[in-house]
């Protein structure tokens, strides 16, 4: 635990895990994400994420965004946060999980760029 970080396994059946994908597609979340957001709910990372899909709901259809612009001088998270934050989203976005937007790509500056459906 040198990094000051645990890796923390849990089994599920499937009847448990079907449940708990189900609690966390209604948040827009991944299941690890829903979890730790049911045990640690002031957790930084998860409220981030959460104003992160509201903004993008806000958003018209056609808008063309990246994380850091959307959130604007609201940008104040640790780094840990906000390279997790773009980890995840894009992960998400790719995946299929998060349906209201398409990956643009990067720019020179390597900053991920998203268009809301």
């Amino acid at each position: 635990m040198e990094d000051g970080k645990t890796n923390v396994q849990v089994m599920f059946n499937g009847e448990e895990m079907q449940y708990l994908s189900g609690e966390a597609a209604k948040l827009n979340l991944s299941v690890p994400l829903y979890i730790r957001a049911m045990v640690l709910p002031n957790d930084g990372f998860v409220s981030a994420y959460k104003s992160l899909l509201e903004r993008v709901d806000a958003l018209p259809s056609g808008k063309r965004f990246s994380i850091r612009a959307l959130f604007g001088v609201d940008w104040t998270m640790s780094k840990g946060i906000k390279l997790n934050l773009g980890k995840t989203y894009y992960k998400e976005v790719e995946k299929g999980s998060i349906t209201n937007v398409t990956v643009e790509g990067k720019d020179k500056t390597n900053t991920m760029w998203y268009v809301k459906k």
